[in-house]
């Protein structure tokens, strides 16, 4: 697949720095050195992807979406060649995927799958490796991701997207604000010239940047799971060898119970709940529908209390 950029972004001018973030060692302007790029390089590693898509469990319109996208990348030379679109999408090689939906509710484990199903290793770049203390540094980091991506042909996961692709600032009043706007950019230019395959996962997609979302060729919601994938993920997160003892009707408590929740909570619920059987009986325990509804009940309400203002829980004391 081949690919050029479609624009040229002309970052604004740089402004004196007086607040924000200090300048790396140098002043920020001196080239790198090889020994540098390398280190910076060596930030992302290529990782061995250990997802199926056939333990996905979503939605049938969600599957499909993933199925057309997937069938983009495999047989771009028949869509672009063969078929002629590239008389209409001369720059149709990039492919970037954004999984948008609640936390908990499978991104990670889709790229993962994505990047299994297509036989590629996995880069995932999260914002924490991403972003610097020194100004101009993130932009840099940004392009050793893309670089390390094209090197080994590895799909590039950015998790926590928002943080990447947010809106580009109009009122520029410091160093950081300047520096957040050539991070946008620079980022902007990689998913232009790059070839391979980029995934976006993000709680907030509201937040992306418009010139962002037009240059990602699908957005996936991931939504919560109905009561029928709910089933599907308590047997998928109940292994054979787990001591569980439950009866025919307590399936259906179970799924009844966790309305509302995702797989990422139920996930944890089972390893809260085998904690709990564990701790009560020992290695000889027996996990009850008991102690999984006494795990709901704890996630629930740090669901609906950890992160809320102080006022709030105080007024629902009252």
């Amino acid at each position: 697949m081949t690919n050029q950029p479609t624009n040229q972004l002309t970052d604004e001018p740089a402004r004196p720095l007086h607040t924000g973030r200090v300048l790396p060692p140098g002043g920020g302007t001196r080239a790198e050195s090889e020994a540098e790029i390398a280190k910076r390089l060596d930030l992302f590693t290529v990782e061995t992807p250990r997802r199926q898509f056939k333990d996905l469990i979503l939605p049938d319109h969600t599957r499909q979406q993933f199925n057309s996208l997937l069938t983009k990348i495999r047989y771009h030379r028949v869509l672009y060649e063969d078929f002629g679109l590239s008389e209409i999408d001369p720059y149709g090689g990039r492919t970037a995927i954004n999984l948008y939906g609640p936390p908990g509710t499978g991104k990670s484990f889709a790229a993962d799958a994505t990047a299994n199903e297509l036989g590629m290793g996995i880069i995932r770049a999260n914002y924490a490796e991403i972003e610097s203390k020194y100004v101009g540094e993130t932009a840099k980091n940004i392009k050793a991701a893309f670089q390390k991506a094209k090197e080994t042909g590895a799909l590039l996961f950015f998790d926590e997207a928002d943080s990447i692709l947010g809106r580009r600032l109009s009122n520029v009043r410091q160093s950081t604000d300047h520096a957040v706007n050539v991070s946008r950019s620079v980022m902007l230019l990689e998913l232009d010239q790059f070839s391979g395959v980029t995934v976006f996962a993000t709680n907030l997609a509201s937040n992306y940047d418009t010139a962002f979302i037009r240059r990602i060729l699908g957005h996936i919601e991931m939504p919560l799971p109905d009561a029928d994938q709910r089933l599907r993920l308590w047997q998928y997160h109940l292994p054979a060898r787990l001591p569980v003892q439950l009866a025919e009707a307590d399936w259906a408590r179970l799924v009844m119970e966790t309305e509302g929740l995702a797989g990422g909570d139920i996930l944890n619920i089972v390893v809260n709940a085998a904690s709990m059987a564990l701790d009560r009986e020992g290695i000889g325990c027996q996990i009850t529908v008991k102690d999984f509804s006494r795990a709901i009940g704890i996630s629930k309400r740090a669901k609906e209390e950890v992160g809320q203002p102080l006022q709030a829980l105080e007024n629902s004391t009252i």
